[in-house]
């Protein structure tokens, strides 16, 4: 019988959750892994339509914290069959909020709402006061009418996220200025003294531009501002197809072009790419 159980991993860089399946049965089995918080159902990155034998486990390095997080591991196909296991919910506590490059995650940068010591990566006064919720609206006019037709679209996500943060010393500003170098897309975690702000506890951020501030350098300070708005985007991914067939391994395979089309017939592109032969 299918098992999942959901763990907090100890240990940096941040703040991660471990995900173990055991009892799927011996040979292949196609599983993906949900995760639940927020009142948000989503795909735990890396995490969709993986093959696993027997048992698996997946890292989560998304994982919202401070906040019930459940996760549920559905297997499609396999020795068992198909079925749904749900791990008991847990909730990774964490005093600050993260900063990281969704696919670096060894990068992940610390930041604070209030300045406790030096070196600390605080966020400006005025980031996160104001959030926009665009929609996309098309208004047409209709001759002899004197009110229009609008067309609405879905209440978009969060847009023009003020991340804008101050470091102040030159070992922070290092670190998170090679982070804000490295990528325009960013996976943002509020930690604790945001709570108010109401914001989801897994954001990923398109971010096209930062300006850097020194603010008291030429006096022989340390103190810089890091300005920089993010809009909010879907998980970014990345998947790579590589042909292990070739068109002559076809032609050798297969005598007519029709035999190709019937074998082909009701499967994706896709499907002809990972098998020419059906």
């Amino acid at each position: 019988m299918v098992a999942v159980t959901a763990e907090a991993l100890p240990g940096g860089p941040g703040p991660k959750a471990g995900i173990t399946i055991t009892g799927l049965g011996v040979g292949n089995s196609l599983v993906n892994v949900w995760r639940t918080a927020d009142e948000e159902r989503n795909p735990v990155r890396g995490a969709r339509r993986v093959t696993m034998n027997d048992a698996g486990f997946v890292t989560d390095w998304d994982v919202p914290t401070n906040r019930r997080v459940v996760y549920e591991v559905e297997v499609l196909s396999g020795p068992g069959g198909a079925s749904r296991k749900t791990a008991a919910a847990i909730n990774i506590a964490s005093e600050t909020s993260w900063l990281m490059d969704p696919f670096i995650p060894q990068g992940a940068v610390p930041v604070i709402g209030k300045r406790t010591r030096k070196g600390d990566i605080v966020l400006r006064g005025p980031a996160l006061s104001a959030l926009e919720h665009g929609a996309d609206i098309s208004m047409f006019n209709v001759m002899g009418n004197r009110k229009p037709i609008a067309l609405f679209g879905d209440r978009m996500a969060e847009k023009g996220v003020d991340l804008s943060m101050g470091t102040r010393s030159a070992e922070e500003s290092k670190r998170l200025k090679d982070l804000l170098t490295s990528t325009s897309g960013f996976l943002f975690r509020p930690g604790p003294d945001l709570d108010g702000v109401l914001l989801k506890g897994t954001m990923f951020l398109a971010v096209p531009s930062v300006v850097q501030i020194p603010v008291d350098v030429g006096w022989g300070g340390e103190m810089t501002w890091w300005e920089f708005k993010g809009d909010t985007v879907a998980a970014p991914t990345v998947k790579v197809l590589t042909a292990t067939w070739t068109y002559g391994d076809v032609q050798l395979l297969v005598e007519t072009y029709q035999q190709k089309q019937d074998a082909m017939a009701g499967k994706t592109y896709l499907d002809d790419l990972k098998n020419p032969l059906g």
